[in-house]
């Protein structure tokens, strides 16, 4: 079987010089690694669905020497062995108040706010982002 190529891919010139400094990426949970739904077992156990996709562009970030950080206002099992599964070791679960976890995660890695990127999908992302 022959081996496939990928295109390139192809960024404008300023999205990469603003991007250069970039050593960590935080990221929500819930609509920005999940879908965004909740589903329920029958012991009333709330479950996640994630995109194997995301979990690849965390792993890129990895390899890129970026660090992925996750703060989310949600805690959960499947959660907690999810983000194991993909290597972040940083993560803050079950707060609303996002930017200090963001700051505390910037103090204990040595960053600063230059070297940050952030995703998210609502009001509570917004002061990290």
């Amino acid at each position: 079987m022959a081996a496939t190529t990928l295109p390139a891919l192809r960024f404008a010139p300023e999205l990469l010089l603003a991007a250069q400094d970039v050593r960590v990426a935080f990221f929500d949970v819930d609509g920005v690694l999940t879908d965004g739904g909740l589903f329920f077992s029958e012991t009333g156990e709330t479950l996640k669905r994630f995109n194997t996709l995301d979990g690849h562009g965390l792993k890129l970030l990895q390899k890129a020497g970026i660090v992925p950080a996750v703060i989310t206002g949600r805690d959960s099992a499947p959660l907690r062995v999810r983000l194991h599964a993909l290597g972040v070791e940083h993560a803050v679960f079950g707060t609303e108040d996002k930017r200090p976890a963001a700051e505390q995660m910037l103090a204990t890695l040595g960053l600063t706010w230059a070297q940050a990127a952030a995703m998210g999908d609502d009001w509570p992302d917004l002061p990290v982002m």
